[in-house]
């Protein structure tokens, strides 16, 4: 039974070729956008968690003005 799946599957991707190829690409970008956003929030939510107290971390950003140029430093 999937074997006729298969093969149905596989004519129908030869015979819209374009179509397949647009789809496949799509759902590849945005496979690979989710893993990238997902591997982003992991990091952000881990940040400095392996502190015994990790609750009591705080982060302090300096903003520095040199003449007209600005700068940020974590």
């Amino acid at each position: 039974m999937f074997k006729n799946y298969f093969k149905v599957a596989f004519r129908n991707l030869i015979r819209h070729s374009n179509f397949s190829f647009i789809n496949i690409i799509g759902l590849a970008i945005g496979i690979a956008c989710t893993m990238l956003i997902m591997m982003w929030v992991f990091d952000e939510l881990t940040f400095d968690k392996f502190h015994k107290n990790a609750d009591n971390i705080y982060r302090i950003n300096t903003e520095l003005k040199f003449g007209g140029i600005d700068s940020d430093m974590p």
